[in-house]
């Protein structure tokens, strides 16, 4: 089992930081509108060769990253958007995540069009090689104006991002949930499940620090699958089917249902 360290904590006041060991750069990557108004900003963690760092759903052994947008101007709601990941390491000790690099869109509603954006992020991510490090970090924009002109990384970020099950012309899968004083059990029909090959993570979304998932550890097509999820913190706190993500990946194809 990978060594964890004590926490490393390095604080970024700028757009960007060069470091040594497992972590090269984290910067924020400018701001585009897109011809539909909507406007996308980039996060972008580069690592050392063979350095990974964590999904949103990192595993029972890796770190769930933590964003904390307080600060930020002109911004009125943003969405954190996901790549899609791969699995690392072997069964029942696996983690899901990146290697060497990463870009997470950030997609924006400014307050006010026409006036500029600051997004600050202050945030929390583990990388690991042979061992493991939490890394604490700062980091903001500055007040910009938004171009319209293509941000060709962040394109290509965009364009990695999950399929949808309709994307492929499959059917949704349908949920149950039963509560317990401390948790909750998912119950999902899958029909897009085809090989008991691939891997199924269920996510809550806007409650992923909170809780934690024990994820379907058999994958057999045709028959329900369950997770079993407690709260950290909290309790009594209802969860419903409109916050379940499925993320299915399966040999490179990555599926994400929203809502179940």
């Amino acid at each position: 089992m990978k060594k964890f360290l004590t926490v490393l904590l390095l604080f970024i006041v700028s757009t960007s930081i060069a470091l040594g060991d497992g972590l090269k750069k984290i910067e924020i990557l400018g701001g585009w509108e897109k011809s539909d108004g909507s406007i996308v900003y980039g996060l972008k963690i580069s690592l050392n060769e063979g350095w990974k760092t964590y999904w949103h759903t990192p595993g029972p052994f890796g770190f769930k990253p933590q964003f904390d947008f307080e600060g930020s101007l002109n911004i009125s709601n943003l969405n954190v958007l996901w790549p899609s990941p791969k699995i690392f390491g072997s069964s029942s000790f696996e983690t899901i995540g990146y290697e060497n690099e990463v870009i997470l869109p950030i997609a924006i509603k400014a307050e006010v069009d026409s006036d500029p954006i600051n997004l600050k992020i202050k945030g929390s991510i583990g990388i690991c090689y042979d061992v493991c490090m939490p890394i604490e970090f700062e980091a903001q924009s500055g007040l910009k104006i938004i171009s319209k002109e293509i941000n060709t990384d962040l394109l290509a970020a965009l364009a990695n991002l999950p399929l949808s099950p309709s994307d492929l012309g499959k059917k949704n899968a349908r949920c149950s949930i039963t509560f317990s004083p401390t948790g909750f059990k998912i119950g999902a029909d899958i029909p897009y499940l085809e090989k008991a090959s691939s891997s199924i993570f269920f996510s809550i979304m806007d409650y992923r620090s909170e809780l934690s998932i024990e994820q379907p550890k058999l994958y057999n097509p045709g028959k329900t699958l369950y997770a079993v999820g407690e709260w950290r913190d909290k309790t009594n706190l209802k969860i419903n089917g409109d916050l379940i993500t499925i993320t299915q990946l399966d040999e490179g194809q990555v599926i994400e249902q929203k809502g179940c």
